[in-house]
């Protein structure tokens, strides 16, 4: 009986060692829990999100008359952030 506990012990440390491998890290924030396998996913997501910020930006620049915002300091910011 002690034989077959010491084996049962043994392969499950041997399953709980891979199990950890499969993911290369996680991240807990305010977006909520977050794992990282590798693929670029996050990165993609934040350069979407720069882009889509920078058009809203450029549009409020261009457009400020059309939606009466004077001195809301969208062009210096335009400028600043995106070049």
């Amino acid at each position: 009986m002690r034989k077959i506990l010491i084996v049962t012990a043994a392969l499950g440390m041997l399953i709980i060692q891979d199990a950890p491998s499969f993911a290369q890290g996680f991240r807990v924030g305010p977006g909520g829990v977050e794992i990282d396998d590798g693929r670029g996913y996050r990165e993609e997501r934040e350069e979407r999100r720069y882009r889509r910020m920078c058009r809203e930006l450029r549009d409020a620049c261009e457009n400020r008359d059309i939606y009466g915002e004077q001195g809301q300091g969208n062009c210096r910011r335009y400028r600043r952030t995106c070049g």
